[in-house]
């Protein structure tokens, strides 16, 4: 939506208009991230993996505005903070892993599996993936990405020799 923004290709006029466009969208848009999430129609879903779709709906949400905050504070150059991006899509992997686990985990019950041992498992899966995901958010608003970048140009300048002899 916001990508001639950016372009500095374009003429000054097209930016402009590219400028309200996006406005216009994400005044609509990002109000929506703050209201409750909706997961769908879980009537057909196992009581038991209700509450690990609503999480994964609702950290969507989350995930969206986070994405969001860091491209308003970041602009064009978002592409080049790899770890913040990584950690990003670390969290959309793992959404996406805990909405095919319960998904499967359903089909295997519908199928006649004993429904204790596939919730076991399944639980024990988003419990998990739910760990990660708060890992991975953690890491977005407090991390040594900066400090590390800074000491790698350092060992790139020839600082620390006394560290790289014998590392490589």
């Amino acid at each position: 939506v916001g990508g001639a923004i950016f372009n500095t290709q374009l003429p000054m006029s097209q930016r402009l208009k590219a400028v309200f466009t996006s406005g216009k969208f994400y005044a609509g848009w990002y109000p929506k991230q703050w209201l409750p999430a909706n997961a769908g129609d879980l009537d057909k879903l196992h009581a038991d993996l209700r509450p690990h779709l609503r999480y994964a709906a609702r950290t969507s949400k989350k995930l969206a505005r986070r994405l969001f905050h860091a491209m308003a504070r970041f602009g064009p150059k978002l592409d080049r903070e790899q770890l913040l991006l990584s950690r990003f899509v670390g969290i959309a992997t793992e959404l996406f892993a805990i909405s095919a686990t319960c998904s499967f985990a359903q089909y295997k019950i519908d199928s006649g599996e004993p429904a204790d041992e596939v919730l076991s498992v399944a639980s024990y899966f988003c419990r998990s993936a739910k760990m990660r995901i708060d890992h991975h958010f953690a890491g977005t608003l407090c991390n040594a990405d900066r400090a590390g970048y800074d000491l790698t140009q350092e060992l790139l300048a020839g600082k620390h020799e006394g560290f790289r002899k014998g590392i490589v």
